[in-house]
């Protein structure tokens, strides 16, 4: 198919309107102004470059694990609850919970603590879908921040207040009540309460984020989708909830802790771009990375996308002008480079393995690939 769209994708490029400063003295020429891009490389990358051991039998294996998952009896209880966590399919919440254990564990998890961090983080994970769900499946922005007060200073939701979806603020007051219950009881929650806090609230804003590039197509511009849509993904605040059962973490790491984070972030958020976006134009959902990319390199417009919602044009074809433009191969080779230069960099830290870390998202990543069509 890529070759089919390629003469297409070039003669959209070349036919594209460029921006254009005008020149000094007021000609009516103008020089090209570059097009800011979601990464920097220009080079490709394919899924057998990355040197992640990844094929069919992986996969399998990796989905069996999965799928033969047993959810904890509370974490199973609340996610059969009379709200809306059952109306979900099983399988969606076995891999929460594969992820949430020993897949992005830190290793200074005290062994003791280990169970009790693994619940505290796929409840933290379910939070955060509930509450993502309002704002980008329901555009319910009422419920919304109503039920997000709980991520803010002296804020307390009204669970019982009558124009919210009554059902949604019933599953998520009890997964909050039981998360906290969790986190306050852990060794060092006083310690790491605000940071966890304070990514929280960066993790709302990134839902809001999404819910502004719905309206406004502006919104869905290379800069501002970094900063906000790779705040979504939560790494922090599931590493942090690590660090409250961390008796031998050093707080001398925590600045070099948080710079490797915000790198792995990037990482982790390529991944989901880089095997979810064919299910997403099934979906029309636009506001991931290779969209904006698409749109700012002239692969695709905002009128085919319109076109796309009304009928008149098929997913397919979007498909296929995005795959023969390289895009998707270029974001695998900016994890690839992320990758290699976390490998390459010194991190100071005693306490916990940097490497460790780096080695979680080539794992994640594998995941991504093995369960795209089920995420």
């Amino acid at each position: 198919m890529a070759n089919k769209f390629a003469g297409e994708v070039e003669q959209m490029k070349k036919t594209r309107s460029q921006p254009g400063t005008p020149e000094i003295g007021g000609s009516q020429s103008a020089s090209t102004v570059n097009v800011p891009t979601m990464s920097t490389v220009e080079e490709m990358a394919t899924v057998d470059d990355l040197g992640i051991l990844f094929d069919d039998r992986v996969e399998k294996r990796v989905l069996n694990e999965i799928k033969t998952t047993e959810l904890p009896e509370d974490i199973e209880d609340i996610i059969l609850d009379d709200g809306v966590l059952g109306d979900r399919e099983e399988l969606s919440w076995k891999w929460v919970w594969h992820v949430c254990t020993e897949l992005l564990t830190l290793d200074c998890v005290g062994d003791e603590y280990r169970q009790e961090a693994y619940e505290a983080k796929a409840l933290m994970a379910i939070y955060v879908t509930l509450v993502d769900d309002i704002g980008e499946q329901l555009n319910d922005k009422a419920t919304f921040w109503e039920l997000a007060k709980t991520a803010y200073p002296e804020a307390e939701p009204d669970w019982e207040r009558e124009d919210i979806n009554s059902d949604y603020a019933h599953s998520i007051r009890r997964v909050w009540t039981e998360l906290m219950d969790r986190l306050e009881s852990a060794p060092r929650f006083d310690e790491f309460e605000d940071p966890f806090m304070f990514n929280l609230r960066e993790t709302v804003q990134a839902m809001e984020y999404t819910q502004m590039s719905d309206e406004y197509s502006a919104f869905m511009n290379p800069e501002e989708m970094w900063h906000f849509d790779t705040q979504g993904i939560g790494s922090f605040l599931y590493w942090t909830v690590d660090l409250m059962y961390s008796p031998s973490f050093e707080m001398d790491d925590f600045r070099e802790f948080r710079q490797l984070v915000h790198e792995l972030q990037h990482m982790w958020r390529l991944g989901n771009w880089i095997t979810t976006w064919e299910e997403e134009v099934y979906e029309q959902d636009f506001s991931a990375g290779v969209f904006v990319e698409a749109l700012n390199n002239g692969v695709i417009d905002e009128t085919d996308i319109e076109r796309l919602e009304s009928g008149e044009t098929n997913p397919e074809r979007l498909i296929g002008r995005i795959k023969a433009s390289g895009i998707v191969e270029q974001f695998i080779a900016d994890w690839k480079r992320r990758r290699d230069r976390l490998h390459e960099r010194d991190f100071e830290m005693q306490s916990l393995d940097a490497d460790q870390m780096v080695v979680m998202m080539e794992r994640m990543m594998r995941n991504h690939l093995a369960t795209s069509e089920y995420r």
